[in-house]
């Protein structure tokens, strides 16, 4: 019952928010500027939102394509420090020529990184250490969503470990003391999909092979959103006022290359479907905006923190999806286990 009402209720939300008829309605309840595109060639004929991040360094995973390739392009129009964290490294560098022609900026930086690979995680943060003293912003865009059951070269479930294991939880770990201490924020791009589950035991989130469940690539996938945005209120907790601000963000139902790889015909059912830059828009302003305009902890979709929980009656919070604080603490520990920090 649980399960029916959170993901039917999931869907008939996703309709009126997810939708680019949502992304319209609440942007035309903006306060401030909005861009029609990541990349405003005449900035001071009134298309601007007018940000600067001059000085600032900026990090995003999954650069190359989709949101990943609309926040890059934006933050490098910005005057941004952009480093572009791709598994592949010829197609991370066919995305920085892009951007540069774009923005004509001469500081697009692009770094290998497969981000469910614990020493490509590693390798990459020393790259940029080398490079920078301070972070402003890491955006955890990266991943993938498998219809099969697959493992990476360290054994760990390929959607899971790119999602948040190391693609998130490490990275973040990794990176926290480059984070600029007055307006640093690490901000994960999770999924609606995490409004179906709450966060399982570790083996059935992991997808061990004992688990006694069959895979599910939507499910894992499910999974790993969940656990972005348990973890950013864990951080939040943990961090207080001496840390970064941790957000985690749904970009809508955005017609990526990632969607027509794993739903196909199906997506059709989303439509109509945002633009990659109107999925990406609102995740550019929590990148971007000033510190003090971000509740830490909180998830949003288009400017706006939004409910975590829609499994009870009339999109009420219900308890089919909510953790208990033991069970968010185990979570805790067994990454901290796992990655060792």
């Amino acid at each position: 019952m649980g399960q029916a009402m959170s993901t039917t209720q999931f869907y008939l939300l996703g309709r009126r928010q997810s939708t680019l008829t949502g992304y319209l309605r609440h942007r035309a309840s903006y306060e401030d500027a909005v861009q029609d595109a990541a990349v405003v060639v005449n900035e001071g004929q009134g298309l601007s939102d007018s940000v600067d991040l001059t000085g600032k360094a900026v990090i995003i995973t999954g650069a190359n394509s989709g949101i990943g390739f609309e926040l890059a392009s934006y933050a490098a129009g910005k005057h941004a420090s952009v480093y572009m964290f791709c598994r592949s490294l010829e197609r991370g560098v066919a995305a920085k020529e892009r951007i540069e022609k774009l923005t004509r900026s001469k500081n697009v930086h692009v770094i290998e990184c497969d981000v469910s690979l614990r020493a490509s995680v590693e390798n990459a943060v020393k790259e940029f250490e080398k490079k920078e003293s301070s972070l402003h912003a890491l955006v955890c865009n990266a991943g993938v969503l498998l219809n099969e059951r697959t493992l990476t070269a360290d054994g760990d479930e390929t959607t899971f470990a790119s999602h948040f294991l190391f693609g998130s939880y490490y990275l973040g770990k990794l990176l926290r003391p480059t984070m600029d201490k007055k307006e640093g924020r690490v901000v994960f791009v999770s999924s609606g999909g995490m409004y179906n589950t709450k966060f399982p035991s570790w083996a059935i989130a992991t997808s061990a092979e004992n688990c006694g469940q069959a895979y599910s690539g939507n499910m894992a996938y499910s999974y790993a959103k969940r656990g972005q945005v348990l973890l950013g209120e864990a951080w939040t907790k943990e961090w207080g006022g001496a840390g970064p601000k941790v957000i985690s963000c749904h970009p809508g139902w955005v017609d990526t290359p990632a969607v027509e790889e794993a739903y196909g015909s199906q997506k059709k059912y989303l439509e109509p479907m945002r633009s990659c830059w109107q999925g990406a828009e609102g995740i550019a302003w929590l990148m971007s905006t000033s510190q003090s305009d971000l509740v830490s902890g909180e998830f949003y979709l288009d400017r706006t923190p939004r409910k975590k929980h829609i499994a009870g009656p009339f999109f009420s919070p219900g308890s089919f999806t909510r953790n208990t604080e033991k069970e968010v603490e185990e979570m805790m520990e067994k990454l901290k286990l796992r990655t060792g920090v």
